[in-house]
């Protein structure tokens, strides 16, 4: 037993009005020496009296007699008196010699006095346990058991102890006051609580012991649970208490006040002890103080004590957590109630607060929408597994199907439905609903054929019939899509003969799908047949897509030589204005030519070329224009027609055949030299093509001409590319290539021209050759080897192949992972590509790569480009943004990157999250946390499928949290996203920073720690109430001869 030693002996012993003092008894005696020696023994004369006893002793000769014991007993006791060393030797040898002595008694008694006042209580107990306390007089018997129970008490036996002191503790005598302290005290540690408290009560007004027991009896009553009584005691002593006593007193009233539910009057007593307290205060007193304000309605005040109750995962975090949700659903913070909600629910000890936690965080989540990780469905069937029996299940089901309904995370959904045996017909409905809704999340990301298998389990239940109807319409869009045109026909069809499909917005745009379908089929009766139904149901006047019905309508008819019909409605689309228009003359140009109406073609053409705005069919309008006119005889015309193809838009596809012209041109007007030079160009950059042979045949006409066929040797003879004894077998070499090709024989066709390079390096087919060599090593898979024959293509003059050639260099060295190269070769396509979709392409591509190099200058020049152009992508844009604002972060613009990635942001795909991520991501830098939080929230809101970015923001979110001092909710929100997330990188930053914020909390609780006094009781806080007693003992610790009047 761990006891406080209280020593207040000398209090005891300063209580005594009367001095105690064995008297002596005088024996009659008529040697006149040894009455000399008592008398001086009575006057207190120790010194004198002692010699005179020793004079008495060494002069008797019988050393047995009365005198000489007597003598022997008073010089004894002299000693004592004295303090001499030998003193207790002495005394203890009287005993030994002399046993049968009548003093021998009285000698145990001062023997026991003396090792008493030598703090020996060992030795006391020895020679008091030899007394018969009838020996003894009254006033003896007192000083005898309060010693006796003292030394007990000493040496830690208490039972003894409290015997003695209830001996005289109701007696009057000098320690009646003491025994009734000791025995009290006794009885308290004891537990012992309403004897404690009677005895107490009986000297609360004892002027020695009233500065101590008024905190005994405040204890006691707090141990008794008499809460009543100490609200009626206690208050009182703050009056008089020490400080270091006013801690301790307010707590105790204020735990007295809380107990019997009075949290008001609770609140100033339980502050006043946190506050002059502090480092005494724990966990629990923060909880009791949080919650009495909470009790209070006081829930401001409440937050920030229930919160630094909260530590780890144990029994008082949970119910703090609870209370703590309470709280803020009283002031209307749902989202932070949610977040305590679920920490209480994750703490394994009482199993209500984990059965409401649970239901009441699965509520808000529903109630907010806001549900990282799925937060809300997961809880309910959680708790629906977890509490079958409970009285909330039926609610449970019901916000179940409500979040089913309502949820924006459509693929959790789904899989949480699909986890259910047996749907009844309102999750069957809510099944139907939400496959749906993945079906379009799932196209609008590009993943056709799984949007493809998700339309198709909606229609598993075919509850709501509108439903339906759009599957088939969506399946037929991504079939569409994935180049599958047969069955998006079959689809199309299926969605245009629905009874009342007539009232679906998609029901006229499902005419035009249709009609491409048939386009990309090469039905093109077909394809016109449902372009014009899908412009007579048209209601929308002008628009992109009539435009481009009227235009494809157009181009079917063309293909179908049907060249009237084809220029009415490429007429009418140009009429429109406001798509393709140079697309619409071009065309309609061309089908005049054919026709024969070569005034209207050329004025049309004219039209084309006159226009401000740069044209990609300018180059195929001039030479177009310029071939008319030399069909016409109009050479000058034309003449200077092909000189500005040839000039100004050298990497025209038009060029071979320009020179041709143009040289053909020059030898009908007999102006030799100029033709000779146009056509060797040809042959020079153009070998292998048809033009270089018209060419070379033209060229060997002239020297005929001139009759000069020995020139004309020595001009073959210095061409490097062409060997002329073997162009009829180069040409047979290559056609047997070329058949196996077209026929589909890749394997045979690649070793064929595998061979004919090798024997022909330079010859006139040799471009084709890379080409479709370069085409059958893709299709096998031959990545690199189809790289290195495109790349042969592309070093040649710009020709038929060069485009295709480099849109697949291109590609495939992006797939390679050869960045550089793929955006050199993006960079080619762009300037010469003829077909505008492929320059928009390598445009787009160019923007990637260059981000991806960090080309920053570059990235931002083509986001530029791309974000002006008349698109209508939103995939493409959202994209653009994005890399845009992320590329204005690497250059230190973050206004800029803040603009760019709002635009972004309103995006519904994954360009649109990453966006609004680093929205926030730049708030939180600007230390607009407030505005920061709330993009996170709408974040989590607009995007719950996206787990990735959703865990990435809740750090975001914690770091922001850390920003506010609000290391609670930080915790909270990093802890979810350890315990939540599938991405080991976002689990470890999370565990990593939530380690860091506790490491600083343990720190600081260390500290603190540190700084508390060690507590002698758990629940009873002791130390300041002996704070007086320690006070008199350092009074009173005084020695003291216990026998001067003896």
């Amino acid at each position: 037993m761990v006891l406080k030693r209280i020593l207040i002996l000398c209090v005891v012993l300063s209580a005594v009005s009367i001095v105690i003092a064995q008297k002596t008894s005088i024996y009659t005696h008529d040697n006149r020496e040894y009455n000399e020696g008592l008398e001086l023994y009575d006057k207190e004369k120790f010194s004198a009296a002692q010699e005179v006893f020793e004079n008495i002793i060494k002069g008797t000769s019988d050393k047995k007699s009365e005198m000489v014991v007597n003598a022997s007993y008073y010089h004894a006791l002299c000693g004592l008196e004295l303090f001499n060393d030998d003193a207790e030797a002495l005394l203890i040898e009287f005993v030994l010699k002399y046993p049968e002595s009548p003093k021998v008694k009285l000698a145990h008694f001062h023997l026991g006095r003396y090792y008493f006042r030598k703090k020996k209580y060992d030795k006391t107990l020895q020679w008091l346990e030899l007394i018969d306390v009838y020996d003894l007089s009254e006033e003896d018997k007192a000083e005898y058991y309060f010693k006796k129970g003292y030394s007990y008490f000493e040496e830690e036996n208490l039972e003894k102890a409290s015997a003695a002191f209830f001996e005289i503790k109701d007696t009057d005598n000098a320690y009646s006051a003491a025994a009734k302290y000791y025995y009290a005290h006794i009885a308290y540690l004891q537990g012992k609580y309403e004897a404690a408290l009677q005895t107490f009560l009986m000297i609360k007004n004892d002027e020695k012991f009233s500065p101590i027991v008024p905190y005994y009896i405040t204890q006691i009553y707090y141990l008794q649970e008499n809460y009543e009584e100490l609200i009626a005691y206690a208050p009182a002593l703050l009056d008089t208490a020490i400080p270091k006593r006013v801690g301790e007193i307010s707590r105790l009233i204020g735990d007295a006040y809380y107990r019997t539910d009075k949290f008001n009057e609770a609140i100033p007593y339980l502050n006043k002890y946190i506050k002059e307290k502090p480092y005494e205060a724990n966990r629990g007193d923060y909880y009791q103080l949080g919650y009495a304000y909470f009790k209070a309605d006081s829930c401001n005040e409440a937050l920030p004590w229930l919160k630094k109750s909260i530590f780890k995962s144990d029994s008082l975090s949970q119910v703090a957590h609870y209370h703590l949700a309470e709280c803020y659903l009283k002031l209307g913070e749902k989202r932070q109630a949610q977040s305590s909600f679920r920490e209480a629910a994750v703490i394994d000890f009482d199993a209500q607060i984990q059965e409401d936690a649970l239901f009441s965080f699965a509520k808000i989540s529903y109630e907010l929408s806001f549900h990282p990780f799925n937060d809300a469905i997961r809880a309910f069937e959680k708790f629906i597994n977890t509490y079958p029996n409970s009285t909330k299940l039926n609610d449970a089901y019901e916000f179940l199907v409500a979040v089913y309904f309502t949820t924006k995370n459509y693929k959790a959904a789904l899989e949480s439905l699909e986890n259910i045996k047996k749907l009844d017909p309102q999750l069957q409905e809510a099944y139907q609903k939400i496959a749906h809704y993945r079906g379009v999340e799932l196209f609008n990301n590009q993943n056709y054929a799984s949007a493809i298998v998700h339309f198709d389990k909606s229609d598993k239940y075919p509850i709501l019939g509108d439903l339906k109807i759009k599957n088939t319409f969506w399946k037929a869009e991504a079939n569409y899509r994935l180049d599958a045109y047969s069955d998006a026909i079959a689809l199309y069809k299926k969605v245009i003969y629905e009874p009342n499909a007539i009232s679906y917005s998609f029901y006229n745009e499902a005419h035009y799908n249709l009609g491409y379908s048939y386009f990309k089929l090469k039905e093109y009766d077909n394809a016109q047949s449902w372009f014009r139904k899908y412009i007579q149901n048209d209601k929308t006047g002008k628009s992109k897509t009539k435009n481009d019905a009227l235009n494809r309508i157009g181009d079917c008819f063309f293909i179908n030589k049907e060249y009237k019909s084809a220029t009415e409605f490429y007429d009418k689309a140009a009429m429109m204005g406001t798509y393709q228009l140079e697309y619409s003359l071009y065309q309609s140009a061309v089908a005049n030519g054919v026709m024969g109406n070569y005034d209207d073609k050329i004025n049309l053409l004219n039209t084309l070329i006159n226009q401000k705005q740069a044209s990609h069919l300018l180059d195929d309008a001039i030479y177009e224009l310029a071939k008319t006119q030399q069909e016409r005889n109009k050479n000058d015309l034309a003449l200077a027609n092909f000189n500005l193809l040839i000039n100004e838009h050298p990497n025209s596809t038009y060029i071979s055949k320009a020179l041709l012209k143009r040289g053909l041109i020059y030898y009908n007007k007999k102006e030799d030299d100029k033709a000779l030079a146009s056509f060797k160009k040809v042959v020079d950059d153009y070998s292998g093509t048809d033009e270089a042979k018209q060419a070379l045949s033209t060229i060997k006409k002239i020297y005929i001409d001139k009759g000069d066929i020995t020139q004309y040797e020595n001009y073959l003879a210095g061409l490097n590319n062409v060997d002329s004894t073997q162009l009829v077998m180069d040409k047979d070499y290559f056609e047997v290539a070329e058949n196996n090709y077209m026929s589909g024989d890749c394997n045979k066709a690649t070793n064929d021209f595998t061979k004919y390079l090798e024997k022909y390096p330079n010859g006139n087919y040799k471009i084709q050759a890379h080409y479709y060599k370069a085409v059958c090593e893709r299709k096998a898979g031959f990545k690199d080897e189809a790289l290195l024959d495109f790349s042969e293509v592309i070093k040649y003059p710009k020709n038929a192949f060069t485009e295709d050639a480099l849109l697949n260099a291109a590609k495939l060295s992006k797939e390679l992972g050869k960045t550089e190269e793929a955006l050199n070769y993006f960079s080619k396509l762009e300037y010469l590509a003829d077909m505008q979709e492929n320059v928009f392409l390598a445009q787009v591509e160019q923007m990637r790569l260059n981000f991806e190099l960090e080309n920053n200058d570059n990235t931002i020049k083509y986001c530029e480009l791309i974000i002006n152009k008349d698109n209508n992508n939103a995939n493409l844009l959202a994209e653009t943004h994005l890399i845009y604002g992320k590329t204005a972060i690497r250059k230190d613009d973050y206004n800029l990157a803040f603009k760019e990635f709002t635009t972004a942001a309103t995006a519904k795909n994954k360009f649109g999250v990453e966006a609004k991520y680093n929205v926030a991501n730049i708030l939180y830098m600007r230390g607009d946390n407030d505005l920061c939080e709330s993009e996170v929230f709408s974040l989590i809101k607009t995007f719950p499928s996206y787990d990735f970015w959703i865990g990435k923001s809740l750090i975001l979110l914690a770091d922001n949290y850390v920003a506010k001092e609000d290391l609670f909710q930080a915790k909270i929100t990093l802890k979810n996203v350890k315990d939540n997330s599938k991405y080991p990188e976002l689990v470890s930053t999370a565990t990593e920073k939530l380690n860091i914020i506790e490491a600083q909390e343990s720190q600081r609780e260390k500290q603190e720690e540190e700084q508390i006094e060690l507590k002698l009781y758990d629940n009873v806080k002791l130390d300041d109430l002996f704070y007086e007693e320690e006070k008199i003992e350092e009074e009173i610790n005084q020695p003291k001869n216990e026998d001067e009047n003896e």
